[in-house]
């Protein structure tokens, strides 16, 4: 006769530990995997900066500089409140995909993905009413001309909240292959319909911003594609919910993104449509200094919403020390070659545009740090945290370029905006070292 010894208790029987070879073998593999998922979000990111960059040239050798200056303030108010009027919806979008398998959000994420269009579409028309109505009292008196065409732009917000939203749930699951190619078709949209254009029956202002509409619709389908009935099926959590939750976070991105527009709203205010052509034309020439640090953002946001992992003092001394010599090694070169390349590429006609380059290279490349580390405390649960350091920077910009602007022209703001970056890294890497002190006391460098 035999014994049954069938898991009759099984906390009795004995246990084998795991053998410690495989375990390393699988931590130095998902390190690789993790290193190699950086380094193509990274590629991704210049490629969709490329294609801005593309966008950009296209704008300016189509429209001239007083016409770039006049589309410039048609889409300002959409720039502005772009992700301000997400209210907070991506990150917390971000967080549920993270935590993916819980009791509210189930593995199967079609549910969130349907959550996450609905509340794109419910803070895309809320923000398109108010961008409308700041296009309608608050454009300067000699460029209330171009309010019809604000108005239109303001139409392509439902479409980009969308897809911002949406991407969302790829970037906090960690599945950063669609992320990337959900990311770079939306991007490519803009600068495709308006090559197709020109190609077909030629680009001016108006037929620019009908181009920009159409491209956030696409954003939108790119994004939708694949989810089983996307208005029609179950969705959690809940819209209400939702933005509920995200209220920290939407306070947080107002003072945030408001401070980052600053200057496009100072040059609207106080400068003409020639200067403010040449100021939008040079934005998108220096972002691409802020993409390896933004870059870095999107996995130190996931690091800090996961409970299990935490950074340490000696990890954000490399961080950061690692950010900041990366930004000064290309910023030199950037700063020499740029302006033979941008009368090459934009043409004489825009050699006074250099000039605000040369400022705005620096203001890119402290900014990409710098949102990289505000994606952390973000991701840690604090939105809150860096407000105050915002609103300061503000003033102090806004009184730099009061002070400034009648010796220095419109290169004062491009100053004033060097200042204020300079104000809130400093201030929000008080914050992140704070932070880790607080959890890891004993940790040195």
């Amino acid at each position: 006769m035999t014994t049954d010894t069938t898991l009759s208790n099984p906390a009795d029987l004995p246990v084998d530990p795991p053998p410690e070879r495989p375990g390393k073998i699988r931590a130095a593999w998902d390190q690789v995997r993790q290193r190699s998922t950086f380094v193509w979000t990274v590629g991704f990111a210049f490629a969709v900066v490329a294609l801005q960059l593309g966008q950009g040239i296209l704008l300016a050798r189509l429209l001239g500089p007083e016409g770039r200056g006049q589309y410039a303030t048609c889409v300002l108010y959409v720039q502005m409140l772009l992700y301000v009027g997400l209210f907070g919806g991506l990150e917390v979008i971000c967080r549920y995909a993270a935590d993916a398998g819980n009791e509210q959000v189930p593995a199967n994420q079609n549910p969130l993905r349907r959550a996450a269009l609905r509340l794109g579409m419910t803070t895309g028309i809320a923000t398109m009413a108010v961008v409308v109505l700041l296009n309608v009292v608050g454009l300067p008196g000699e460029k209330r001309f171009l309010m019809p065409l604000a108005l239109i732009c303001s139409l392509s917000m439902v479409g980009q909240h969308v897809m911002l939203i949406m991407t969302a749930v790829d970037r906090g699951s960690g599945d950063f292959r669609a992320y990337n190619w959900r990311r770079f078709m939306s991007a490519a949209a803009f600068p495709g319909l308006l090559l197709a254009a020109f190609l077909t029956f030629g680009v001016d202002l108006r037929v620019a911003c009908w181009m920009f509409v159409a491209a956030s619709a696409l954003s939108m389908v790119v994004c939708v594609i694949g989810v089983p009935q996307p208005l029609r099926g179950a969705s959690s959590p809940p819209v209400r919910s939702l933005v509920r939750e995200s209220r920290p976070y939407g306070v947080s991105m107002l003072a945030t993104d408001l401070f980052e527009r600053l200057d496009l709203l100072l040059v609207m205010w106080l400068t003409s449509l020639v200067t403010q052509g040449y100021y939008a034309a040079m934005v998108p020439v220096v972002y691409p200094l802020t993409v390896i640090p933004n870059t870095l953002g999107l996995f130190l946001f996931n690091a800090g919403a996961d409970s299990n992992r935490r950074l340490k003092t000696a990890d954000v001394h490399r961080i950061l020390g690692s950010s900041l010599a990366v930004q000064a090694a290309t910023l030199v070169p950037f700063l020499i070659l740029i302006g033979p390349m941008v009368r090459l590429v934009y043409g004489e006609e825009f050699s006074p545009a250099i000039q605000f380059a040369w400022w705005l290279a620096p203001v890119s490349a402290l900014k990409g740090i710098l949102q990289g580390l505000d994606s952390y405390v973000k991701g840690r649960g604090r939105p809150l945290a860096s407000i105050l350091c915002r609103v300061v920077a503000a003033v102090a910009m806004v009184t730099l370029t009061l002070l400034l602007i009648d010796q220095w022209g419109a290169v004062a703001i491009a100053f004033s905006a060097l200042v204020g970056q300079i104000i809130c890294l400093v201030w929000i890497s008080a914050i992140v070292y704070a932070d880790v002190h607080r959890q890891h006391p004993a940790s040195v460098a």
